[in-house]
């Protein structure tokens, strides 16, 4: 497979770009932009054989392309998946990280990793071949899960409205992330397996009103594939007054208008910055 890349990143300029490699069940996606260039942000996904080795797959995708052993400003290594916890920075101890994680997911095998926010720690799951083999191919890569930096980006977001509470539902290929924000502050954070449209208005209902939520007050905003996600909204207005798509920063589109195509966490890094 191969993978193009724009001729404006060589290996004579690659130091000025900023790069994410995100991870997911079925392939992964590379993409960059250099901060202070506008329109430089590009997004490419490489879809992997299902069935098949994925760290193997991987290897041999990295190896068949030399731009991605070249020296980048900043490399994220972000991985998608339903597979963390949060623990309370005050009740958290590294030594025993393990512990936490297993606590929740049982039959968790794979190596743990942290990132911190909001006064607590997430732990998630990364394939050990997969962490080594990143580690090895980048200088000081800095890994990520993917709901912490979609968390941040909405507990921004939620931190310019006005008093009401905000649900944010993400919805990824048989999966879904929905957050809950009231003032920046965080009221509910999960993710949920999904095999149809149906389920995602299922979760989203039945967890408005287990938080209490007002239907003609509160807001609600929705992020995906466009058609799976126009669907969703059209539905969910039948029962909410305040449905609406994921509002992107308009500063974010100096970038690059292709930006509005990558995921969610893409785009919360790159605002962040």
């Amino acid at each position: 497979m191969t993978i193009s890349i724009p001729d404006t990143l060589s290996v004579d300029n690659s130091g000025k770009y900023t790069v994410s490699i995100r991870l997911r069940p079925d392939g992964f996606s590379f993409s960059g932009y250099q901060p202070t260039a506008a329109n430089s942000f590009f997004f490419r996904e490489i879809n992997f054989v299902k069935g098949e080795s994925f760290v193997e797959q991987l290897k041999e995708t990295f190896f068949a392309h030399d731009f991605f052993s070249w020296m980048y400003k900043r490399v994220r290594i972000i991985t998608e998946t339903s597979r963390y916890t949060l623990v309370p920075a005050n009740l958290y101890n590294e030594k025993r990280k393990h512990e936490f994680l297993d606590f929740t997911l049982s039959d968790s095998g794979a190596f743990c990793l942290e990132n911190e926010w909001n006064e607590s720690i997430v732990l998630y799951e990364m394939d050990n071949e997969v962490y080594e083999f990143c580690s090895r191919s980048f200088i000081d890569p800095k890994f990520y899960s993917h709901i912490v930096t979609q968390a941040m980006f909405f507990e921004q977001d939620s931190l310019k409205r006005e008093s009401t509470a905000q649900m944010y539902a993400i919805m990824r290929d048989g999966a879904a992330d929905i957050c809950t924000f009231r003032q920046g502050e965080m009221q509910m954070l999960n993710s949920f397996e999904t095999g149809r449209q149906e389920d995602v208005l299922y979760y989203i209902l039945y967890l408005w009103k287990q938080l209490g939520l007002d239907q003609e007050k509160d807001l609600i905003f929705i992020h995906g594939k466009a058609d799976a996600c126009n669907r969703v909204i059209e539905l969910l207005r039948t029962y909410l007054r305040n449905v609406a798509p994921v509002e992107i920063p308009s500063e974010i589109y100096f970038q690059g208008v292709g930006i509005n195509l990558a995921p969610i966490d893409i785009i919360a890094l790159s605002s962040c910055e």
